[in-house]
Parts: C-alpha cells; sequence; structure tokens
C-alpha cells in the first residue's frame, strides 16, 4: 500500500479576523475533509490558519475550481424569490450575474453532477412550499416556522438538513445570529441567493449560461476565478473583486453604503470565493438544536457559541448594542479532524455553574473555570464577535464588529462568583433590559454593567486586583439599592447575601487600602446584640443575615460624606448603640486586624480613600462569621502620634491584659477566650464628637482620666520636681500638632493586633521604665 504524502500548506487568507476570514478556514477545513481527504487536519498559527492534507496548494485550487460540490444552501422562508421562479427547464443565457428568482432558475437548469444535490434541494423546496399551500410571501410571513419544519422533516439531503440546523432551531422558532436576523437572510441581502450568484460567477458549470463576447466569456470567467480563488485562500493580491456585491456582515470593510469608508458612502465590494467558502463555514455550526435544549435553557443558549451581547468597559460596544448577539470561536494549535472540529462546535457547551452559558459574561466564566466541555484544554482561545445592527451599510444590516481574543487559561476563584449567582440572575431580570417602560434607572442599569465588566476583565486577565474590581461593582450596586431598599420601578431586589471567607483571600492585593477596608468589613458584635459594621452602611435586617432588608431598628449612618467623616459617625453609633443593647464588651470586635504602620499612613491621609470606601462596601458583604482570623500582615514600626496611642486604649473591644517577657520587655494583648485577667478600661462616648468638633486636646485629656480611673498611669507624668502637665493636652486645641483630629476618630474604628497594642503601650502608659524620663523630656515638643 502506497502511503499518501501530506502536504502542510499556510492558507494565508483565513484569519481569525474579519468573521469572514476565519469562517473560511471552517469551510476549506469541512469541505477538504468531506469530499476529497478524509484525513484532513487543521490549525491556527501565528494567526493563520495552516492545512494538512494529501492535496498541494495546486491541487486545492484545483479541487475548488473542478470538483467541489457546493453545499445546497437554500432560504425559502426569506423574500419572494422562490414565488416567481419558473420550475419549467429552460436553457437561459446571460449577460450578466442573474439575481432573485432568475438565479435559482439558472442552478436548476445546469447538468453537472456536483450541483445535482443542489438541484435535488431546491425541488425540495418546491416540493414544501406546494405542501404548505404557500404561495406568497405574506403567506409565508404566517406560515413560516411550520413551513421550515415541514421542509427539515421531508427533505432526504443531510446536507440541507446541516444547513437549516445552522440557520435555525425549529423547535424553539428561533434564528441562528451568525446569520443574519432571518436565518440566512439580513435586511435586503438573502445569503441562498447571493451564495448562488457568487458560484454562477466562479464556476466553469454555468460557462453555457454565459453570452459569449468576442467568444471569451467562458476563459476570461475561469481565468479570475483561478485569481479569485487565490486571493481567497492564500491572500494573494488580486482586482479581481465585484462591485454592488455585498458581503454582508461577515465583512465590514467590503459591505459598502454609509460609514464603509472614509467618504460619505461607497459601493460593495467582494470576492465571489471570499463568500462562498464562507456560508459553507457556517454549516459547521449545524446540529445543536434539539440536541442542545433543555429544561430551564433559553432559545438563544440552543446555538453553541452564540449568545446574549454583554457590554462591557473593553469591549466597545455602546449599550443599545446589548440587544445584538455574541459569537465565540475556537482557535487551537494542535492539527485537528474536521470531525473533532465539527463536534466541538456542534456538541460542546459552555457551562456557567448549574446552567448554560447565556451571555458573552457567562462564555468568559466557563472559559475561565474551564467549563466548556468536548476538550476545551485543547484550544489556545477564543475570538469574539458581535453581531450588531446599524454600524455599516443602514440600520436594517447587522455587522459583526471583532471584540478580541480570550485565551483559555483557567482562574482559581472565579468559581467563587457562582455564590452571588441566584442574586446576579434575579438582578438582572428585574432590571428587565430591552423592555422600555419597565426597565431600571439609567443608575441601577450602570451597575449592572459595571459587574459584568469586572467579571468579564478578570476572567480575561485573572489577579487579586481584577477580583477586587469584582468585589467593589458588587458593593457599588449594594449601595445604588440601599437608597430605596432595593425598589425600583415596582420591583424589589433583595440585598446580596452574604459572601464566603474565600473572597477575602481572592481579593487581598496587598495595599494597605485593601488591608484598612478588610479589617473594617470585619468589625462585629462578639456578644450578637447589634449588628455588624454592614448595618451601620445599609438597611439590611441583620439577624436574618442581611438577607433582606431591615424595617425598623436601623442604625445606618453612612451618607455622602468623605470616608474619615463616616466611619468617625459609625464609631460613634455603634458606641451608643451598644451601651443602650447592655453589650458587656464595647461591639468593635474583629477578625481581621490592620497593621499599625497601615493605620498610621491612613491617619497620615497617605492612603486612597476613595478606594478604602468603595472596598468596604464590597468586603462587607463578605459573612462575619465566615471571615478568617488574620493578623495584621505588615509592620508595626512606622510612627505613630501618642495621641492616637492615648485614645485607642479606651476603644478595645476586650480586657487589656498587660506583661513582661523574659527580658523585662513590656508586652500588651487582649484578654483572650475564658481568661478571667484584664485591665477593663471603659469607653467614653464623648472622644468621637470631640475629635470630629477638631477639639483632640480635650478629647486627650479625657482619655488620661479615663485611664487613669482604671488604674493606669498615663503620659505625661510628673517629671522629677515638676507639676503634673495634663493641662499641655490642650495646647492640641490651637492646630501645629500636625494631626487631623477628624482623621484620628476614623482611626480609632480600624480594628488591630496585639503587637501593635503592645507598642501603643510603651507610648502612652508610664511607670516602671515603661518610657525613660530623659527621652520623654527630649520628646515633649512632639505633644
Amino acid at each position: 500500500m502506497v502511503e499518501t504524502s501530506r502536504h502542510d500548506i499556510e492558507l494565508a487568507g483565513c484569519t481569525p479576523e474579519p468573521l469572514m476570514a476565519y469562517l473560511k478556514a471552517l469551510g476549506i477545513l469541512r469541505l477538504v475533509s468531506e469530499q476529497k481527504d478524509g484525513e484532513a487536519r487543521g490549525w491556527w498559527k501565528n494567526d493563520v490558519f495552516w492545512l494538512r492534507s494529501s492535496l498541494s496548494a495546486d491541487a486545492l485550487v484545483k479541487f475548488f475550481l473542478e470538483e467541489y460540490s457546493p453545499t445546497p444552501i437554500v432560504v425559502p422562508w426569506s423574500g419572494e424569490d422562490f414565488f416567481r421562479v419558473n420550475w419549467q427547464e429552460e436553457q437561459p443565457k446571460y449577460s450578466k450575474t442573474p439575481t432573485s428568482s432568475k438565479v435559482i432558475e439558472a442552478v436548476l437548469c445546469t447538468r453537472t453532477s456536483r450541483l445535482e444535490p443542489y438541484r435535488r434541494a431546491l425541488a425540495s423546496c418546491k416540493h414544501a412550499l406546494e405542501k404548505c399551500g404557500i404561495d406568497t410571501k405574506k403567506r409565508m410571513e404566517k406560515e413560516k416556522w411550520s413551513f421550515v419544519k415541514t421542509l427539515r422533516s421531508d427533505c432526504a439531503d443531510s446536507r440541507v438538513i446541516e444547513w437549516i440546523d445552522a440557520a435555525a432551531v425549529t423547535s424553539a422558532e428561533r434564528f441562528a445570529a451568525l446569520l443574519g436576523s432571518g436565518g440566512g437572510s439580513d435586511g435586503n441581502t438573502h445569503f441562498s441567493d447571493n451564495f448562488m450568484q457568487n458560484l454562477w460567477d466562479v464556476l466553469p458549470d454555468f460557462d453555457n449560461q454565459r453570452e459569449e463576447r468576442n467568444g471569451h466569456a467562458a476563459l476570461s470567467v475561469a481565468e479570475a476565478s483561478q485569481r479569485q480563488i487565490g486571493e481567497a485562500i492564500f491572500a494573494i493580491e488580486g482586482s479581481d473583486r465585484i462591485a454592488k456585491r455585498t458581503s454582508s456582515l461577515y465583512d465590514s470593510g467590503a459591505v459598502g453604503g454609509p460609514n464603509a469608508t472614509q467618504g460619505m458612502e461607497r459601493e460593495s465590494l467582494s470576492n465571489p470565493w471570499d463568500v462562498i467558502l464562507a456560508l459553507e463555514g457556517t454549516v459547521c455550526f449545524a446540529g445543536a438544536a434539539a440536541k442542545r435544549l433543555a429544561a430551564g435553557t433559553t432559545p438563544e443558549a440552543a446555538f453553541p457559541f452564540q449568545v446574549q451581547a454583554s457590554v462591557t468597559t473593553s469591549d466597545r460596544l455602546a449599550d443599545k448594542e446589548a440587544a445584538g448577539k455574541e459569537v465565540w470561536l475556537p482557535l487551537w494549535d494542535r492539527p485537528a479532524s474536521a470531525q473533532e472540529v465539527l463536534y466541538f462546535l456542534r456538541e460542546g457547551r459552555a457551562q456557567c455553574g448549574p446552567r448554560l452559558a447565556r451571555s458573552g459574561v457567562d462564555i468568559a466564566r466557563a472559559i475561565a473555570s474551564l467549563g466548556v466541555d468536548r476538550g476545551i484544554q485543547g484550544f489556545q482561545g477564543f475570538q469574539r464577535y458581535a453581531i450588531v445592527r446599524g454600524r455599516v451599510g443602514g440600520g436594517n444590516y447587522n455587522t459583526a464588529a471583532s471584540l478580541g481574543r480570550f485565551d483559555v487559561v483557567e482562574r482559581e476563584s472565579v468559581d467563587l462568583l457562582r455564590e452571588a449567582d441566584g442574586w446576579l440572575n434575579d438582578f438582572r431580570w428585574k432590571c428587565a433590559a430591552g423592555r422600555e417602560k419597565e426597565e431600571a434607572p439609567l443608575r441601577i442599569l450602570t451597575t449592572l454593567s459595571g459587574i459584568d465588566s469586572s467579571i468579564f476583565e478578570f476572567c480575561k486577565y485573572g489577579g487579586a486586583g481584577l477580583f477586587q474590581d469584582i468585589a467593589i461593582s458588587l458593593g457599588r450596586a449594594e449601595r445604588e439599592l440601599a437608597i430605596t431598599q432595593g425598589k425600583f420601578k415596582k420591583k424589589i431586589v433583595t440585598p446580596i447575601p452574604p459572601l464566603s471567607s474565600g473572597w477575602v483571600a481572592a481579593t487581598d492585593d496587598g495595599s494597605g487600602e485593601f488591608a484598612i477596608a478588610r479589617a473594617l468589613a470585619s468589625i462585629h458584635d462578639s456578644e450578637a446584640k447589634i449588628g455588624p459594621l454592614r448595618a451601620n452602611l445599609e438597611p439590611v435586617d441583620w439577624k436574618q443575615r442581611c438577607h433582606n432588608w431591615a424595617e425598623k431598628d436601623l442604625a445606618v449612618v453612612w451618607n455622602a460624606r468623605d470616608l474619615a467623616t463616616n466611619l468617625g459617625a459609625v464609631l460613634q453609633r455603634r458606641l451608643i448603640d451598644g451601651a443602650r443593647a447592655g453589650c458587656a464588651r464595647l461591639p468593635l470586635a474583629s477578625r481581621v486586624t490592620a497593621p499599625l504602620d497601615t493605620v498610621a499612613t491612613f491617619t497620615a491621609g497617605e492612603l486612597d480613600d476613595e478606594r478604602v470606601e468603595k472596598l468596604l462596601w464590597g468586603l462587607m458583604l463578605i459573612s462575619d462569621n465566615g471571615y478568617p482570623s488574620i493578623g495584621p500582615q505588615g509592620s508595626d514600626e512606622l510612627p505613630i502620634s501618642r495621641a492616637y496611642a492615648l485614645l485607642k486604649l479606651l476603644f478595645l473591644p476586650r480586657p487589656l491584659v498587660i506583661e513582661r517577657d523574659a527580658n523585662g520587655v513590656v508586652l500588651a494583648r487582649m484578654q483572650r477566650n475564658n481568661e478571667s485577667r484584664g485591665i477593663v478600661i471603659s469607653s467614653e462616648p464623648s472622644i468621637p464628637p470631640l475629635l470630629r468638633a477638631g477639639r483632640l486636646g480635650e478629647a486627650c485629656a479625657v482619655a488620661m482620666h479615663r485611664l487613669r480611673a482604671s488604674g493606669l498611669d498615663p503620659m505625661p507624668r510628673p517629671i522629677r520636681g515638676r507639676r503634673v502637665r495634663d493641662d499641655d493636652w490642650q495646647e492640641l486645641n490651637r492646630g501645629g500638632s500636625g494631626i487631623d483630629p477628624r482623621r484620628l476618630a476614623a482611626a480609632l474604628l480600624i480594628p488591630i493586633g496585639d503587637g501593635a497594642l503592645s507598642r501603643l503601650i510603651r507610648l502612652a502608659i508610664s511607670g516602671d521604665d515603661f518610657v525613660d524620663d530623659e527621652a520623654e523630656a527630649a520628646s515633649d515638643a512632639s505633644f
């Protein structure tokens, strides 16, 4: 047995962009495999398609010119062409390419074997029209789906059935976005007519229908066709494009019409083989309809990788184009057979959690979690297109707009998004995009778009910073909904349910802003008599684990003021509520603490307050019960004001324990569980309002008295031979200390760890050599 030599051919005319060039690659691989070489393989390399088969480059061109049997692409359910056909066989002569019903008659009158399937398909269309009693366009509009089902069930040619399945889901009565708005038609363009016209222009089978011009008609067509297919497959430059022949939605640069060039308008130009091979490529998406429809899925999900468009910040789609569809096309770098590729395209499912993907964001999530079955790991990525209306050629025409590449890379944290799926699906449905009278307010729709954008960007690029943006976008949505307790347009959206602790690690970018927000978000009452910090930001029913909005006993103090002012108000409100509820301890417990140096940078105003606030609204959604116990990750060595050290000791959630280590170094910590010893320092509710009023000195003096009452000896203390200098704190009221009292009040709310407490004690408490006299005297100016 002689082994057939194999040829690896670079098809430079087949690239991921535009859509027409991609579809040509699929069409060539399918046709060569089905009609010439069943062992053919294809793959993508450096954004060009490669074909491995028994055909050389010249043999490939010869195959298409002389042997290729076109798929019978018919669209009798659109337009009036089929109702005007003269079904009596007459040999026509044409001086130019026939159109409409005439091109159908031209195909019917051919005699070559390779067009026999096409002639049978046209006869099947005629039979189905007669069987359904449809003889006018108006009647077809009423009986369209009944006709399509009849044609599909009565047609014996599997290739016609494949074409119908690529164009329509008969069980759901939906057309594929990839084939225009009419399942093979788009505006005034009928793909079947277009396909047959282009075949007439390039195949020798129609030579006897062409009127001779100086006896050279057939010869000139053959030469032009060879040049045209060379350009279509190998990107060999040529000038044999046909004017006023649209390439439809697959190549916006060749469509013509308004906005198609630098001027106002130009004629469309098209290479016939581009259109032929691209439409052959669309057939690769056949066979998904009935097999993929399952309970709970939407009709749109029945078409593989053809879903609702998602408007994100990086895809350049306008909000009004959200009504369009997206098509995700796989790119693979290993030689694959047509059957492998077709199996993936026709049977592959993008699974987003327990359901099929319905939008571009859903597919991004599915890819990031490797949730696309049928061997997604074997693909490099996907080329993403939006099918949108009105960009080129007028408002009645669709355009395939490239949305770029999406690589197949697993993102470990993406599965955490399932926790918000139930809420997000309900929120999306109640936004009711597309129903103008019920559509949500713009501010609500904007937050939904922000969530989609952040999810998409994370799935595409990964990283804690981008996952952090997801938490921020959810927090923004929650903040907008909290304004009206989730009510808009007679609908109610519940609060976002608590998220798991996995979100903490997934969002941690190591920044100071994150450390502050993370510590604040975990604040709660260890006795569960008052709500967590989330209840101070929005009106949620914390006793029901924040699953509903609260109707009474509201503790919300957060408003449009700056971050420092709001944090100070939260501190004051929690002190008041804790006293009213009879809390034995301050309701400032936390499972997460911030390093002292980060608190110092916050107090100095060196962090991004806006980002801290955005992060706080996102991180507060994480369940306080699910928060891991995390100590400070950073240094406690940066300078910290003695005023802060003094005041913070009054706002500890547990009693203070002071010890010495083996070297006599003073250490401090908070009382551990089931431990009886410790110094109980009562808080002073007057301190937050004093700080908010700018009266730092008075606040420090009050703190001095409170610490002494607790048995501690705070600084400043008597220096030998001098009086106690408590009144020196009053100088801080006159400014010049460099301390912002409002930010200091906010800092008192931020939880800190035991390592930081030891430093605060050494700064603020005197006695037993805690602070050296001379060092203290030298630092008097720091007060």
